[in-house]
């Protein structure tokens, strides 16, 4: 075991103490103090070499499979470190590019203490863009929380810290630490080392970003030092969560109100995450349906619905139940709620406490609230009785 003092000592004039890097600058902060930040395993410095800012990650306690996730910028036996005013050992660091910004974590609460809704949603975009791309692949980084995230000046997401990383070649081995916790599914042990670590807390986070970009005042009510919003151990009853699922629900947030759901899962492994992300990705770019396109045409599976065209799936099976689309609209159920969603899946209208809706025909509809139909525009403003009175 090393300690942060002793890599400040050997750093503080490097002069000797290095294998290959030569002269090492610690750089500092307004108030002279060298630029750091400390991890459960390392301590990563900011650095000036060669010219460049770069960072130096040094290890407070023995890993292992360090050349395999980190490759070239494992320097071994690079550092001279002084454990005594006599004697030292040569240690292991990592040379990394220096990536100027703030963390994910305390973008969000900036942003939320701010209720910049704009910011969040383009940070709930942006984590499900990299979260798509990490629960996809035969890898996984293992401790994905949004202190480990760097926003970089063009809001760009960059992941650090890949010490609990998984690699199809550590298939059987133990996991060498289990997460954060609060990111982590509840039933997470060291025997869970595998490429579906990144589910549970990938589909958390992006949770969480998206329901304080629908409502920013739940990080006053619910925000916490250590997670964003969500307590793991707690769902689904923990309050923020029920709060959020029901945000969704209302306001026709249909993918990100399936994601939620899978947090309820009993085991770490969340199916369907990985086309839910895709979804989340395909409707923040904004697709709309092509020029000439009949309207998609209902489909279920797995007992949910969603449209699509002879040629492919337009709108996935996200809903409880469905119509078909009418005047460019179709009435979906969304847990409780009804919506009228267009044909790129955005809900236009939403009528929450509604028992039952009908489709357009001729500019109107009907939806029956406490037993009463009432008939609505494409706005979704209430008919004057007279014109309510329609059949359909």
């Amino acid at each position: 075991m090393f300690t942060l003092r002793q890599y400040l000592l050997s750093l503080s004039d490097s002069r000797g103490l290095t294998r290959t890097l030569g002269d090492v600058e610690l750089c500092l902060d307004e108030q002279g103090r060298p630029r750091y930040s400390v991890g459960n395993s390392a301590v990563v410095f900011r650095i000036r070499h060669d010219g460049r800012i770069r960072s130096l990650r040094c290890y407070l306690r023995t890993m292992r499979h360090l050349r395999e996730i980190y490759g070239d910028k494992l320097l071994e036996k690079e550092l001279y470190l002084y454990t005594s005013s006599e004697t030292g050992v040569w240690v292991d660091v990592i040379l990394g590019d220096w990536i100027e910004g703030e963390t994910l974590h305390k973008a969000a609460i900036e942003a939320a203490v701010a209720h910049d809704t704009a910011k969040l949603r383009s940070l709930a975009e942006s984590f499900d863009a990299l979260a798509a791309g990490l629960v996809a692949d035969d890898c996984a980084h293992g401790d994905l929380k949004p202190a480990n995230i760097i926003v970089d000046r063009n809001q760009q997401l960059h992941p650090i810290d890949f010490d609990a990383t998984f690699l199809p070649a550590f298939a059987g081995e133990a996991s060498p630490e289990l997460g954060t916790a609060a990111y982590q599914h509840p039933a997470r042990t060291a025997g869970d080392f595998n490429e579906r670590l990144d589910d549970y807390p990938a589909a958390l986070i992006s949770t969480a970003l998206h329901a304080l970009a629908e409502d920013p005042t739940l990080w006053e009510r619910y925000g916490s030092a250590d997670g964003l919003l969500f307590s793991p151990g707690l769902i689904p009853a923990d309050p923020a969560y029920r709060e959020a699922l029901a945000l969704f629900e209302r306001r026709g947030r249909a993918v990100q109100y399936r994601v939620a759901q899978l947090l309820c899962a009993p085991s770490l492994r969340l199916f369907g995450l990985a086309e839910l992300l895709d979804e989340a990705v395909r409707q923040a770019g904004g697709r709309e349906p092509s020029a000439g396109e009949s309207p998609p045409e209902l489909f279920v599976e797995n007992g949910r619905w969603g449209y699509r065209t002879p040629s492919q799936v337009v709108i996935p099976p996200l809903y409880d139940s469905g119509f078909d689309f009418t005047e460019g609209l179709a009435a979906v159920l969304l847990g409780s709620t009804w919506h009228y969603i267009d044909t790129a899946g955005r809900s236009c209208l939403s009528f929450p406490g509604c028992e039952a809706v009908k489709p357009f025909r001729n500019g109107r509809a009907q939806v029956v609230r406490n037993g009463r139909r009432i008939g609505i525009d494409h706005a979704g403003n209430e008919l004057p009785a007279a014109e309510s009175e329609f059949v359909i």
